[in-house]
């Protein structure tokens, strides 16, 4: 009996260990440092939330119109950001997500790289990353209070408006 007793509270314990270390870490992207993981740098804290590693800490969520859901951060928000909304296609949130960040402690250029290309939008200046950047699908626009990044498939859904952007420059 003590031995089955030893063996369960050691599979808890090793199970614990396992879950802890492959949760993503907030504060590591709240404080910009960079972890051995690679979960430290802040293009993939963003892939993270885009993808929904940090749901269950969003202060809200909600459905919206068009088959969109969104999720709100107010608290404990996993960037260097007063607060984040995050609002993607269920279906292929993967590849159909936008960010709106409020007050980050970080700027478009860092978000969408050195080789970034510059592109004017119907809603103002923005950013393109490079074609070897983890975003290079994106686009990082600059607004008074923050930055909005989104991926062209949620240009083509939502904001069709936008897909010049995307296009190769002449």
């Amino acid at each position: 009996m003590r031995a089955s007793a030893s063996a369960a509270l050691l599979s808890a314990a090793l199970c614990a260990l396992v879950l802890t270390g492959c949760r993503p870490d907030p504060d590591s992207a709240r404080s910009g440092g960079s972890r051995a993981d690679g979960q430290g740098d802040l293009v993939g804290q963003v892939l993270f939330m885009a993808t929904g590693a940090f749901d269950v800490q969003s202060t809200q969520k909600a459905r919206v119109p068009g088959g969109l859901r969104r999720a709100v951060w107010e608290d404990r928000v996993p960037l260097d950001a007063r607060r984040v909304v995050i609002q993607y296609d269920s279906d292929a949130r993967p590849m159909t997500w936008m960010l709106e960040i409020t007050q980050p402690g970080f700027t478009a250029r860092d978000v969408a790289g050195a080789d970034a290309r510059a592109v004017r939008t119907a809603q103002g200046e923005g950013l393109r990353p490079g074609p070897a950047s983890r975003l290079r699908d994106t686009l990082v626009l600059t607004r008074t209070d923050g930055l909005k990044i989104l991926t062209r498939s949620y240009a083509t859904q939502v904001e069709p408006e936008l897909l010049g952007a995307f296009q190769p420059p002449r």
